[in-house]
């Protein structure tokens, strides 16, 4: 791993608890070190230094260029192992929270990509710069990943399988069949299969029913540690939608 500055953050943490850094800017609410002790409770000391790292990535990151807030969490989560959810959850389809992506250190290319956007918007990317691809392998396996859209207009994918973030039209490996927001809005997408994409159709306010379902559970897993981190909640306002 190239995340030499995780170190200094590991080092300083009990600073950075009691002290006002700079990244106090964008409004990040500290971590008490009783969050830790509970994930380590309830998951393990595994799952509890995991989610140490993530928090030290957000921490380092977080006043850092999109850029470099890109290649670094899609280089960390890409560290996941890939796990079906037959075997992980024992379900056909379960799209699980970053916190059970974290403490269970794996989960399949959804959940990946999820804890992907998740942690990017910790780090004060804008949600409408994100969004999630469903797409067609050239294997003709379902797989999904995270997309970034730069100030130029340029879509980037975060991909599980992939270690390098590239653009869009270089992916003619991947077909896309739609993408779909945080707030509801899905893209359904014309695809050649060369690299030349459109925009067949936009839909506002769609009922996505298994995102939906996993931003309440973590909205319930994140405020069961609160009562651990003095009541501060984990996220901060911007990441709470």
């Amino acid at each position: 791993m190239k995340y030499t500055r995780l170190l200094t953050a590991s080092l300083c943490f009990l600073l950075l608890i009691s002290t006002s850094p700079a990244w106090a800017t964008k409004d990040f609410p500290p971590w008490d070190e009783g969050v830790f002790a509970e994930v380590a409770k309830r998951h393990g000391e595994k799952a509890a230094a995991r989610l140490r790292d993530v928090y030290s990535l957000i921490i380092v990151y977080i006043n850092d260029p999109v850029a470099d807030q890109l290649e670094a969490v899609n280089e960390y989560m890409n560290e996941l192992k890939w796990i079906a959810d037959s075997e992980l959850w024992k379900q056909e389809d379960y799209w699980a929270t970053p916190f059970e992506t974290v403490t269970t250190f794996g989960g399949d290319c959804e959940d990946i990509a999820i804890a992907k956007y998740t942690v990017l918007r910790l780090m004060g990317v804008p949600d409408a710069d994100l969004g999630f691809a469903h797409v067609i392998t050239s294997k003709g396996e379902n797989h999904m990943v995270l997309i970034y859209k730069n100030a130029e207009n340029v879509a980037l994918i975060l991909d599980n399988q992939h270690s390098q973030i590239v653009a869009a039209d270089k992916r003619t490996d991947l077909r896309a069949v739609y993408v779909f927001q945080n707030d509801g809005t899905v893209f359904v997408i014309k695809d050649d299969g060369k690299g030349a994409r459109s925009i067949l159709q936009k839909r506002e306010n769609t009922n996505l029913s298994k995102w939906l379902t996993v931003k309440e559970r973590a909205k319930e897993n994140s405020g069961s540690y609160m009562p651990f981190n003095e009541g501060r909640p984990l996220a901060p306002e911007w990441a709470r939608n």
